[in-house]
C-alpha cells in the first residue's frame, strides 16, 4: 500500500462544542496514525479558545455536548494530546483576532502555533483536501 502523504487540513468554524470536539478527535486519531494535521480556527470557533471564561462560554452546548464533557477529554485536552502525538499545527485566524484586538496570549496555552490569514491557510492546503466543522 502506497504512503498517504497528503496533510488533513481541518477548518474549524462552529462555536458548538460537539463540532470542536468533533474535529479534536479527528486531529488526535489523525495525528496517532502518523499524519500530518493543518487546523485553522476562526469565525465562531476561536472564541471557545481564548483564555477568559466570560470569552470562552460562547460555546454552544447539546444535550450531548453536555454529556461528552462530563465523561471524557474536552478538545482542548484533545488537541493538546494530537500535538503530543504527531506532526499537528494549529492557527488562529488573524482577521477574528484583529476583529476583536486579541493577540496570541489571549488563548489557551499550548494550542496556537501561530496566527495565520485565510490565504495562508489556503495556500497551506492548496490541492488537498479540507475538513469542515
Amino acid at each position: 500500500m502506497a504512503e498517504n502523504t497528503e496533510a488533513l487540513n481541518i477548518l474549524m468554524l462552529s462555536g458548538e462544542f460537539s463540532k470542536l470536539e468533533a474535529a479534536a478527535l479527528v486531529s488526535m486519531m489523525s495525528a496517532s496514525y502518523g499524519k500530518t494535521v493543518r487546523i485553522f480556527v476562526s469565525m465562531d470557533a476561536l472564541p471557545a479558545f481564548h483564555k477568559d471564561p466570560q470569552v470562552a462560554a460562547q460555546v454552544q452546548m447539546s444535550p450531548v455536548a453536555t454529556r461528552i464533557k462530563e465523561k471524557s477529554d474536552d478538545y482542548l485536552t484533545l488537541l493538546r494530546q494530537a500535538k503530543e502525538m504527531g506532526d499537528v499545527h494549529i492557527y488562529a485566524c488573524s482577521l477574528v483576532m484583529d476583529l476583536y484586538g486579541w493577540k496570541l496570549d489571549d488563548f489557551q496555552e499550548g494550542i496556537f502555533d501561530d496566527a495565520l490569514g485565510v490565504a495562508g491557510f489556503l495556500a497551506q492546503s492548496e490541492g488537498q483536501p479540507v475538513m469542515n466543522f
